[in-house]
């Protein structure tokens, strides 16, 4: 896996429904079919997946994942997680190889640069991202790219 790119984002809300880590599937469905039912603006026409998991705190029980869109403010009937103004390393991860195909490199990335960043938590919990732009095409095929992001603080 090649060096991620670093971009800054300013505070974006990432608006859908939070859930169980082992159903991120039906997590999704049951996202999908209340926005179908409920649509809201949304910023662009990428879809995130928030994974926490415990590293001052533990996230609540069957609270791991979070799913949704961007959107420009918390919409009434979703649950909206806003993140803040910080950079992040961004790394392209083939979905034929498996999600977690990216951790190594990314975990690699981390330690020879650990002069420089540092994983940045969010209300003491540990998490990435996972972004479907354009580079997603459904998972199925070998050039299908899912991109992990990962929110970094320059120490």
């Amino acid at each position: 896996m090649a060096q991620p790119k670093i971009v800054k984002r300013d505070k974006f809300h990432v608006t859908g429904l939070s859930g169980d880590g082992a159903k991120t599937s039906e997590l999704w469905g049951e996202f999908t079919a209340l926005y179908e039912q409920h649509p809201f603006k949304k910023v662009n026409a990428d879809a995130y997946e928030i994974r926490f998991w415990g590293c001052e705190k533990s996230p609540a029980a069957g609270k791991d994942v979070h799913v949704g869109f961007l959107s420009a403010e918390p919409v009434d009937g979703f649950l909206s997680i806003t993140l803040p103004v910080t950079e992040y390393a961004v790394f392209d991860v083939y979905v034929a190889q498996g999600y977690e195909s990216g951790d190594a490199a990314m975990e690699k990335w981390l330690a020879d640069n650990a002069s420089q960043y540092k994983s940045m938590a969010l209300d003491g919990l540990g998490l990435i991202l996972f972004c479907y732009n354009e580079k997603f095409k459904d998972g199925n095929q070998s050039d299908s790219i899912v991109e992990l992001w990962l929110p970094i603080i320059k120490i």
